[in-house]
C-alpha cells in the first residue's frame, strides 16, 4: 500500500464502494462522487489516477448485471465521439496546474449536484418511465456532440456522468435501460483512460495495487446497487448522494487555492 495510512486506506475503500453502489443503481454520479471524495485527502490527479481502474471493475460487475439490456444502436454512435474525447481529455489534463484542477473538481462536483437537485423538485409527478427511443437522423449530430463532450468530461475529471444524464433524460427512459445504457459507454471510456493515465504517469504500479486489493470491496458495492435499482425507489437514494457531492464540491472549492 506504500505510504498510505490506515485513513487513507479507508478512504478509498469508502469512495470505491460508494461509487460501485451508484454505478449500478442509478448510473449517474459514480466518478464525480469518487473524484472529490478522494480528492480531500490526495492530490487531485493522484485520485483521478484511482478512480479509472476501480471504476473499471465497477463495469465490468455492472455489465454481468444488465448485460444485453442496453440499447445497442444508441452506444453505436455514443462511443466513436466519445473515444476522440478522451484524447483531448489527456492534453487538458497535462495543461490543468494541480490547484486549478482541484477548484474544477470542486466546481463540477457542484453544478452537477445543483442541477439534478433542482430537476427532482420540479419533474413533473406526471411524467411516466419509457424505453428510449431510437435517435433520428435530424438528433444523431446532437448525440454526436454529448458523446465527444462526455468523454471529456469522463477523461478530465470523470464527470462524463453529468454530459450523459444532461442527454439521456432530457427524455423518459425505464431505469434498468438508462443505467444499463450508460454501463458500456462508461467501461470502454474507463479502458481507453486506463492506458492514457499510465502514458501519463498518474496511474503506478502501487495504485495498481490499492485498487486491486478492494476489487472485493468493488464487487460487493457492484452487487448491492444492482439490489438497489431492482427493489427500492431511488428517488431519496438519489436525493442523499447529490447533498453529500455537494457539500464535498464546496468544500473542495473552499480549500482550493490553499
Amino acid at each position: 500500500m506504500g505510504d498510505l495510512g490506515y485513513h487513507e486506506i479507508m478512504l478509498v475503500a469508502v469512495a470505491v464502494f460508494g461509487s460501485a453502489i451508484i454505478k449500478n443503481s442509478v448510473g449517474i454520479g459514480a466518478g464525480i462522487f469518487m473524484l472529490p471524495f478522494l480528492a480531500l485527502v490526495f492530490p487531485p490527479k493522484l485520485a483521478l489516477g484511482l478512480g479509472a481502474p476501480a471504476m473499471l471493475i465497477s463495469d465490468a460487475v455492472g455489465i454481468r448485471n444488465y448485460w444485453g439490456e442496453w440499447n445497442k444502436r444508441e452506444l453505436g454512435i455514443l462511443i466513436p465521439p466519445a473515444v476522440a474525447g478522451v484524447f483531448l481529455g489527456v492534453i487538458i489534463i497535462r495543461m490543468v496546474p494541480d490547484t486549478m484542477f482541484k477548484s474544477g473538481v470542486g466546481v463540477v462536483a457542484m453544478l452537477f449536484s445543483s442541477y439534478h437537485l433542482i430537476k427532482s423538485v420540479f419533474r413533473k409527478p406526471y411524467e411516466t418511465l419509457n424505453p428510449p427511443g431510437q435517435p433520428t437522423d435530424a438528433k444523431k449530430s446532437l448525440t454526436f456532440l454529448f458523446g465527444f463532450l462526455g468523454g471529456t468530461a469522463s477523461t478530465v475529471i470523470h464527470a462524463g456522468g453529468l454530459v450523459m444524464s444532461i442527454y439521456l433524460l432530457q427524455r423518459p427512459v425505464d431505469k434498468r435501460v438508462f443505467v444499463a445504457t450508460l454501463v458500456p459507454f462508461f467501461a470502454v471510456l474507463n479502458f481507453l483512460k486506463l492506458g492514457a493515465y499510465l502514458e501519463i504517469g498518474i496511474i503506478s504500479s502501487g495504485t495498481a495495487l490499492l485498487v486491486a486489493a478492494m476489487s472485493p470491496v468493488i464487487i460487493l458495492g457492484g452487487w448491492f446497487g444492482n439490489f438497489l435499482n431492482r427493489r427500492f425507489s431511488q428517488d431519496l437514494f438519489r436525493v442523499i448522494v447529490l447533498v453529500i457531492i455537494f457539500l464535498i464540491g464546496t468544500k473542495l472549492l473552499l480549500t482550493g487555492h490553499r
